[in-house]
Parts: structure tokens; C-alpha cells; sequence
């Protein structure tokens, strides 16, 4: 059996060496253009917030903007020459516990979906939810799910992923070694009764595979 990697989630930027992508999502992005700017504490879930927003022309006026993790941090250094404040757990619960207490009202500028744990806990804690949907979610039904039968290992990039996958090819992975990418896929994986390899709570696909290779 190849020993290559299936990475089953939104497409990449670039596909890594070794990796077999199943794209089971397709991201499609919002003209934002009317919005011209975006200032206050502003969240971003996701480097494709930061994308959208560029891809419109929205300047950035903020001084005070939190992400949900590293890569997403790096997206807004490089596109907009900013910084902004990353949570130590590089979730969504860590990122409404790098809010709370710190602001009274925030923009969360991401996807269709963004998580209801990260809602919820902002809102019990009395922060004001304003969301700017930058681009949609939607599952890629032309998909070709045959390259899953050549792999060993499959890393799943989302809750939404798994339960795609689960829907449309779950004969095609029995025996396989499953790896989730943060928590919530996890708990995702178990609650559908499948149990994760290991779970990778940054979402660095470089980093993962790098650490993948080192198992072989």
C-alpha cells in the first residue's frame, strides 16, 4: 500500500509532497467590497477571513484584533502588515478565553460556520457578537474519493470534513489510520464512533506531516 497521506478537508494553498488531497470542501468567497473598512476589536477564525477581506479591498483600521491561531496570525501579517493577539490553545474555546474579560463587543470576521462553542461563550460572558460572513462553506460534491483506497493514513481537517466523508466513502476507510486536526474533529470522530490515531491541536499541515514521516 502507498504509504502517502490523504488529507481529506477545504482545499490547500499547496499541496505538499506526499499528500493526496480530497478537497471535500469548497470555500466560495463574499464580495465585501461595500464594506470599505473594518474597525473595533475584530476576531478572525481563519486565514480565509484575512483573504476575503483583502480580496475586496477592505482596509483593516483596528488596533486591537484577535486569531484564532499562528497560521491565521501570519496571513494578517503578510497581506495587511499587522499584528494581532493569538491564544495560547489555538482553538475556538481559547480564543473566546483570550476575549472574555478583555473586550465588551467584538466583529467575528469568518466563514458561514463559525463555531458555536466560540458564539455561545462569548455571549455568556456578556461580549456583544457581531459576525461578518467573509465566505461560505460548502461541501465539493464532485470530489473523487478513489485515491482513499491507495493510503494508509488519513488526516481530517474539520468536524464537517469527517461527516462528509463519513457520508459519501466510509467503506474506503475501514483500517485506516485516521488523524484529526483540533478537538472538535475529534470529538466529532468519537461521536460517530471512530476513534483518532492521534489528534494535532495546531493546524500546521507542514508541521503534521513532518511528524507523520517520523512515525514511518
Amino acid at each position: 500500500m502507498d504509504r502517502k497521506v490523504a488529507y481529506v478537508g477545504a482545499p490547500l494553498d499547496k499541496e505538499p509532497e506526499g499528500v493526496i488531497q480530497i478537497p471535500v470542501l469548497r470555500i466560495v468567497y463574499r464580495d465585501l467590497s461595500d464594506i470599505k473598512s473594518v474597525d473595533g476589536p475584530i476576531v478572525f477564525t481563519s486565514k480565509r477571513g484575512i483573504t476575503s477581506l483583502k480580496m475586496s479591498n477592505v482596509s483593516i483600521k483596528s488596533s486591537r484584533i484577535y486569531c484564532i491561531g499562528r497560521q491565521t496570525s501570519d496571513y494578517l501579517e503578510k497581506l495587511y502588515s499587522k499584528d494581532c493577539e493569538v491564544p495560547e490553545i489555538q482553538d475556538s474555546s481559547g480564543l473566546a478565553d483570550l476575549i472574555v474579560g478583555s473586550e465588551g463587543s467584538v466583529n467575528i470576521i469568518g466563514s458561514d460556520q463559525v463555531s458555536k462553542k466560540l458564539l455561545v461563550k462569548l455571549q455568556e460572558s456578556g461580549v456583544r457578537v457581531k459576525q461578518t460572513i467573509a465566505y461560505r462553506i460548502e461541501e465539493n460534491e464532485s470530489v473523487n474519493y478513489g485515491p482513499l483506497r491507495d493510503v494508509k493514513e488519513i488526516l481530517v481537517g474539520s468536524s464537517r470534513s469527517f461527516e462528509i466523508l463519513i457520508k459519501n466513502a466510509e467503506s474506503l476507510i475501514n483500517s485506516k489510520e485516521l488523524y484529526a486536526i483540533g478537538k472538535p474533529t475529534e470529538e466529532t470522530m468519537k461521536r460517530m464512533g471512530y476513534i483518532p490515531t492521534e489528534t494535532f491541536e495546531i493546524p500546521d499541515i507542514k508541521d503534521i506531516l513532518s511528524k507523520l514521516a517520523t512515525k514511518r
